[in-house]
């Protein structure tokens, strides 16, 4: 057999174009048609006056990064070195070679326009048939946030800094006065000592060690005090982080926040797990697996996502079509997002908890006659127990403005499982909390069509979860902050979308290919 010979190091005569070194089917060139297809006027025009040197084109790199999201590539420094060495990227930085810095500044500058571009996969997908609307599944995600679970702090740390650093702040007058310089800004000398400032934070970590654990500073209040008494700029620094970690405990239910991101909330991952973390919702058209809206929230329960959902939906197809369903766990079912359902004549599917309890085949043998195991007759108005014995309707009555429904059972005197179920000498009652709205929901799901269309919501949801955890391997937010995650999860779900049509128009070619042979 002959063998080709190492061409390493040879001189072409005749220049060749990077795409000749690309496949004709490569994803890059829907990247690029995408992109082209924005409007950067506002976010160029604020370049074109600017003195200095040239900047690089917006629209040049937010190509490069939505094709280093594809791969799988979320760090800045490792964009920058693929437009040095890959021929997809300098194709679509036409061989420019940006720095990581410019990268990352992209990013927090260009928030709009990587939104804009996860839109416009959504209405991409649309006008390809592939989002038909049918069935649209929401389901929210934890990932956890770029914050240490160590590095925490609480309201009585946070007042313990202040009160030494006001203390700083009185000696620093003091000086002022002394020494005739009023401009009031001055660290005192004291401070500005290495030997004296590591002095008064051996002091406060002997008193820190006498006083009792509930008082105790953390060690990583400890060293942002002695980052606050190393520098005048430090101690703004100091008292700027303070704030706003004071203002995220001021909107948290929760004790502690952490210092790096304060806007990050303890959460309870699929492991068991408490971390900090975002909550990231997505709403998933079921046929096609694009996702249609994504939020950031906050708070870790799914109980108040729905409406945000459907409404960005709507802001970008427009109303949905009446055959639309919608489907969400158990985490969404309250009284507000029900009518919001029927307010906009919306076709949803929510399992009360004792739905959700059989969907998860969860074991009733040891708890026989727990609540979800009466079972409600909607057209005789009583509930059955597991003996079947009747539970009639007795009244109804109004606690905070809930409504509540009240059902006694007569035969449980004579029942022999009387202890079991409610105790010696005692009547079961069940009390009931739902309206109108609750029990035509738990009727839909209830019925054999509605258990069907309910299956499809995790089919559709866990489809986009896996392939951003498992192939692009993002489990952990880069950046910190509700605003930057944020935009870290357009650009996320950009790529899912891409990648999802981009498959598809390569499934429709290869079956045009086939049909013709």
């Amino acid at each position: 057999m002959a063998l080709m010979e190492d061409r390493i190091g040879q001189t072409w005569l005749v220049p060749r174009r990077v795409t000749d070194f690309i496949p004709e089917n490569h994803v890059c060139y829907f990247i690029a048609n995408l992109v082209e297809e924005l409007d950067f006027k506002t976010i160029d025009q604020k370049y074109r006056h600017k003195r200095g040197k040239a900047a690089y084109s917006r629209r040049m790199l937010l190509r490069i990064v939505i094709m280093a999201g594809v791969d799988g590539v979320f760090s800045s420094r490792r964009v920058a070195r693929l437009a040095e060495e890959n021929v997809v990227y300098m194709y679509l930085s036409g061989m420019d070679k940006p720095d990581f810095r410019t990268i990352c500044r992209f990013k927090i500058e260009c928030r709009k326009e990587i939104e804009d571009a996860f839109k416009m996969t959504v209405n991409v997908a649309k006008n390809m048939g592939l989002v038909q609307l049918k069935h649209i599944a929401i389901d929210g995600t934890k990932i956890k946030a770029n914050a240490s679970n160590a590095n925490l702090i609480d309201q009585e740390e946070i007042q313990t800094i202040r009160e030494i650093l006001k203390k700083g702040i009185e000696t620093d007058k003091e000086e002022d006065k002394l020494h005739g310089d009023l401009r009031g800004d001055e660290v005192p000398p004291e401070l500005i000592s290495r030997e004296k400032v590591h002095e008064i934070i051996q002091n406060v970590r002997k008193a820190n060690e006498d006083t009792d654990n509930e008082n105790k500073l953390r060690s990583s209040s400890l060293k942002l005090l002695e980052q606050a008494l190393g520098s005048l700029e430090g101690k703004n620094h100091v008292l700027e982080k303070l704030d706003r970690c004071e203002r995220e405990l001021e909107m948290t239910p929760q004790q502690t926040v952490s210092l790096t991101d304060p806007e990050s909330r303890w959460m309870k991952n699929k492991k068991g797990r408490m971390e900090l973390s975002y909550n990231m919702q997505i709403a998933v058209d079921h046929d096609s697996g694009i996702i249609l809206a994504s939020t950031i929230t906050q708070d870790p329960t799914d109980h108040h996502q729905l409406t945000p959902q459907i409404e960005q939906i709507k802001e970008t197809l427009g109303p949905l079509p009446s055959f639309t369903k919608i489907s969400a766990d158990n985490g969404y079912y309250t009284k507000k997002n029900l009518q919001y359902l029927n307010e906009n004549k919306l076709d949803g599917y929510i399992p009360n908890r004792k739905q959700a309890h059989k969907t998860k085949n969860r074991s009733k043998k040891d708890k026989k006659f727990s609540k979800h195991n009466f079972k409600y007759n909607y057209s005789k108005n009583v509930y059955i127990c597991p003996n079947n014995k009747i539970l009639n309707y007795k009244k109804t009555y109004q606690y905070e403005e809930v409504v509540m429904h009240q059902y006694y059972c007569n035969n449980c005197l004579k029942c022999s499982d009387q202890e079991k179920c409610v105790g010696k000498d005692r009547v079961r009652v069940i009390t009931d909390y739902g309206d109108v709205l609750t029990k035509q929901m738990a009727l839909k799901m209830e019925s054999t069509n509605g258990k069907l269309e309910f299956a499809k919501r995790k089919e559709a949801v866990e489809w986009p979860f896996g392939n951003i955890k498992q192939n692009l391997k993002y489990i952990e937010f880069i950046t910190r902050g509700i605003i930057q995650t944020n935009t870290e999860k357009n650009l996320i779900n950009t790529v899912h979308n891409i990648k999802r049509i981009h498959n598809e128009i390569n499934n429709q070619i290869n079956t045009n290919n086939i049909s013709n042979t």
